[in-house]
C-alpha cells in the first residue's frame, strides 16, 4: 500500500514540473516493473524535458510516459494497456491501487477506456494488451509530435 502511495506521490510531482528540452522513446519498449518507469519520468521532468514518443510500440509501463506534462505520441506508435498485477504471471492478481495510478496518468477518455479494458479483462493476469494507436491518442486530447 506504502509503495501504491509514494507512486501516487511521484506521480503528482512529475504531472506538476515543467519541461523544456526532450526525452525520446525511440525504441520499443515492452513494459516491467512500474519503478523506474516513475523514475525515468521523474528525471525527465525535473530536467525540463518534453516527453516525445516516437513511432515505437510502447507497452504497460511504458504508457505512464503519457503523463508527462508536454508528452508527444507519433502517429504511428503503438500503446498497449493492461491491469497492473503484483505476483507472478501465473500467480498473480490485479493490483487495484496501482490500476488507480495508471488511471490517474491518464487523461480522462483515455481513463475511461483504460478502466473498461480492466473491467472486461476479469482480473486476468497477464490480462489481454488493449492496443491504441499514436493517431487514436491524439483523437482522445493526446498531442501529435510536431504540433
Amino acid at each position: 500500500m506504502l509503495r501504491s502511495y509514494g507512486l501516487a506521490g511521484m506521480m503528482t510531482l512529475v504531472l506538476f514540473s515543467a519541461p523544456a528540452s526532450a526525452f525520446d522513446v525511440t525504441g520499443p519498449d515492452y513494459g516491467g516493473r512500474v519503478e523506474p518507469y516513475v523514475a525515468r519520468l521523474a528525471h525527465a521532468q525535473a530536467r525540463g524535458e518534453e516527453v516525445r514518443i516516437g513511432p515505437v510500440e510502447c507497452d504497460s509501463s511504458c504508457t505512464l510516459y503519457l503523463a508527462a506534462r508536454r508528452s508527444c505520441v507519433s502517429p504511428g506508435a503503438v500503446f498497449g494497456f493492461h491491469a497492473p498485477w503484483v505476483g507472478g504471471p501465473t500467480s498473480g492478481v490485479v493490483d487495484r491501487q496501482m490500476t488507480a495510478v495508471f488511471a490517474s496518468a491518464y487523461k480522462p477518455p483515455l481513463r475511461r477506456i483504460f478502466m473498461n479494458h480492466v473491467r472486461n479483462s476479469r482480473g486476468m493476469v497477464p490480462g489481454p494488451l488493449l492496443k491504441i494507436s499514436g493517431a487514436q491518442l491524439a483523437s482522445l486530447g493526446y498531442r501529435l509530435c510536431g504540433e
